[in-house]
């Protein structure tokens, strides 16, 4: 024989599994936002890094002639 089942009981059960869902949903949508910050990160600290080589470069390119060859001399010890 099977049990009856009332309206509100069937709509309680349903509305506590989607209420998991929507939990997990939530969840899942924090974890991979998390991993994009990361990356976002990550990828703005190349970028930064290559800027600041590029602007040593450029310091180094406007050097005078005696001023490059003075970095290229080896300091004599005492």
């Amino acid at each position: 024989m099977t049990k009856k089942r009332y309206f509100h009981e069937v709509v309680e059960e349903e509305q506590k599994m989607l209420d998991i869902g929507l939990k997990q949903s939530r969840q899942h949508k924090k974890d991979r936002t998390v991993k994009e910050k990361s990356l976002h990160e990550v990828l703005m600290e190349g970028f930064r890094e290559e800027q600041e080589q590029r602007r040593l470069e450029e310091e180094e390119d406007e050097k005078t002639p005696s001023e490059l060859l003075q970095d290229e001399l080896e300091p004599i010890d005492d």
